[in-house]
């Protein structure tokens, strides 16, 4: 971009946005429509020679009753005009409904028709001081907002048809998702969006209809909202940080309550803290909790990341709470009917996309109440979400489906299979491992069957018998009673680490 400040004629859509037009009632066609010329018609005949892509300002002859604007408006459509502007007095229903069917804008003005017309033409030969001006309107606007959602509603608003959000990887954190949909003859314009020393930077992403507004003067307004969107970004995450930093603190008290011992034997329950009412905590009911965790564990997650997820969790659910956990996040609703999982099921099915941006997978405790059902809820989940990790990116297991299988999440199989390097040397050293473990696994899970096993991984059946044979070559004598129980797990950990590597062997179903 060359910096200089465009010459292209300005739009009637950049018109609406100044006075004396942006508090006028219009009813426009394209506002995308150049505007190249400003004609004040008194009389037909003025109208009759007016070149395209003129807004004409009807006065006197020309706006004498709703007659005249019809004919007025038929004049236009047929000399292919950018607009009509005339007379509240002269402007009816009727003159709204013609102008939609000959898809020609008219705009209804309250001041005198004269000085209307030397505004704007000013404006319209000065195309370049007009978009100044509205630069100055909108970075007022702008001033006055206090909120990431405010400042782009305002972007929005005065850049329609343009459509703008704000960015941080592929989520959309305020404004219209449809910026960053490829839909039509758009162009997208993307300004960059970070504070100084900052490693993960936003971005303001604009699609703008092609033919449009010129993109740069979209990317001009873009970089006039650019610190109000860090100052707005930046409140934004102090308090996201005090009100993540208040809930930690908060939780951590509430857990160790429910490990303090009673005072009395009666005392089951642990009295609800009259505090927990200023988060908007309601855990003296049915607190059901959910774990998200990501699908490969890679330590604490980082602050930015913390921050993403928060944000796209509490989406539509404000007052729901989100606690940085070990390597995941926890989060609980609270209701008076433990069997109403509606809104947990709504939460969890608008955060799909979040997860699968982030490879995350949640576990879904049961609901109990009170404190200690809280943290009973709290263990569930996280037993469930490290079953879920079996099934990929966006998967949710609830507790109640788990059941005995939920031990298995907790096997330590890395250091398991460290086990087999020692105990099981040759297996590990052999190329086709993959197949031999998954088999062994597969009889050992259907109690022995070898016609249960082989439909179960889609081989014949003399195919397992051979795969046994060999895995006994190398070991794997699962027969030995006292061997099984060792073996069947190391099967198991093997399986969970190692992806089938060879093309000619058959997935098995976990």
């Amino acid at each position: 971009m060359s910096g200089r400040p465009s010459t292209l004629p300005i739009t009637l859509g950049e018109l609406m946005r100044i006075q004396p037009l942006s508090d006028t009632d219009a009813h426009l066609f394209d506002p995308a429509r150049p505007v190249e010329q400003v004609v004040l018609a008194e009389t037909f005949d003025r109208l009759r020679r007016c070149p395209p892509h003129v807004l004409v300002v009807l006065h006197d002859e020309a706006a004498t009753g709703g007659w005249s604007l019809a004919a007025a408006l038929h004049l236009a459509w047929e000399r292919n005009l950018s607009a009509v502007v005339v007379s509240r007095t002269v402007a009816g229903s009727s003159s709204a409904a013609l102008a939609e069917r000959l898809h020609m804008s008219l705009i209804v003005i309250d001041a005198d028709p004269i000085d209307v017309a030397l505004q704007l033409a000013g404006q319209v030969s000065a195309p370049a001081a007009a978009r100044a001006l509205r630069q100055a309107r909108l970075a007022e606007q702008l001033a006055e907002q206090t909120g990431i959602r405010g400042v782009l509603g305002v972007l929005n608003r005065e850049l329609r048809p343009v459509s703008v959000a704000l960015v941080l990887g592929e989520m959309v954190l305020a404004g219209q998702a449809a910026a960053l949909v490829d839909r039509g003859p758009v162009k997208q314009v993307e300004i960059a969006v970070s504070a100084p020393g900052e490693r993960s930077a936003a971005r303001l992403v604009a699609a703008v209809p092609v033919p449009g507004l010129a993109v740069d003067q979209v990317e001009s307004l873009l970089k006039l909202a650019r610190p109000s969107v860090l100052a707005a970004w930046a409140q934004s995450r102090l308090d996201a940080a005090g009100r993540a930093a208040h809930e930690q603190a908060a939780f951590e008290l509430l857990r160790h309550l429910s490990h303090s011992p009673p005072a009395e034997p009666a005392e089951i329950e642990v009295e609800v803290p009259s505090w927990t009412g200023e988060l908007g905590w309601e855990v003296g009911r049915a607190n059901r909790t959910v774990w998200l965790a990501p699908v490969r564990p890679g330590g604490v997650p980082s602050a930015e990341v913390t921050h993403l997820v928060r944000a796209a969790w509490q989406r539509g659910h404000a007052s729901w709470p989100l606690i940085a956990e070990g390597d995941g996040w926890l989060s609980w609703h609270s209701g008076a009917d433990p069997d109403d999982t509606s809104a947990l099921r709504r939460a969890l099915a608008g955060f799909r996309d979040s997860a699968a941006a982030h490879g995350l997978v949640a576990g879904v405790g049961r609901a109990h109440d009170g404190i200690a059902g809280l943290m009973r809820s709290v263990a569930e989940a996280r037993l469930a979400a490290h079953v879920a990790r079996e099934g990929g990116p966006t998967t949710v297991q609830w507790f109640d489906q788990v059941g005995a299988s939920a031990a298995l999440a907790w096997l330590p199989t890395t250091e398991i299979a460290q086990v087999a390097d020692l105990c099981l040397a040759d297996l590990m050293a052999a190329r086709d491992r993959d197949a031999l473990v998954q088999t062994v696994l597969a009889v050992l899970d259907c109690g022995g069957s070898l016609s249960q096993a082989s439909a179960r991984l889609g081989v014949h059946r003399n195919t397992v018998l051979a795969r046994l044979t060999r895995a006994r070559q190398l070991g794997l004598t699962f027969e030995d009673p006292g061997q099984r129980l060792a073996l069947h797990v190391i099967c198991y950990a093997l399986a969970s680490l190692e992806p089938l590597s060879s093309a000619g062997t058959v997935e098995s179903t976990p």
